[in-house]
């Protein structure tokens, strides 16, 4: 059984927004309370319906990202530009309530991220898309 984009979505808010937010308040308004939320990658796949969402619901986000897809997507938005592959000093200083990681195609990649910012964060979320199938398997949940 495969989850639909929606369900991605939904889920996802969930798990990095829910924590700020009353119970069976999730898409109701602002938040509760404004999170810092960086997110890794946020211009492809599902990272812009996460950012739009983040922004609608009045979070402070940063967008890591290689700076060359859909680089005009929210103007408004702070922008580090940096590689997963050995290029992440721009991630070295800052502190966020929550990392948002839709960009790690290789596990070292998300090690590496995950321990340059494990100090400086709140709860750190990692999404790969080839996953969310089974998660959706009866029994696996």
């Amino acid at each position: 059984m495969d989850i639909s984009r929606r369900d991605t979505l939904i889920g996802l808010a969930a798990l990095g927004l829910g924590s700020a937010v009353a119970p069976g308040k999730l898409f109701a308004g602002a938040a509760t309370r404004s999170l810092r939320i960086l997110v890794l990658g946020g211009t492809g796949f599902i990272g812009p319906h996460v950012v739009q969402h983040a922004l609608d619901r009045g979070h402070d986000v940063t967008l890591f990202n290689r700076g060359k897809t859909n680089t005009d997507m929210f103007p408004a938005v702070k922008k580090l530009v940096g590689d997963r592959d050995n290029g992440l000093a721009s991630l070295e200083k800052g502190e966020w309530d929550v990392v948002l990681d839709n960009s790690g195609y290789v596990p070292r990649h998300v090690k590496d991220s995950a321990a340059l910012l494990k100090d400086r964060v709140g709860r750190y979320l990692f999404t790969h898309r080839f996953q969310l199938t089974t998660l959706a398997t009866p029994g696996y949940l």
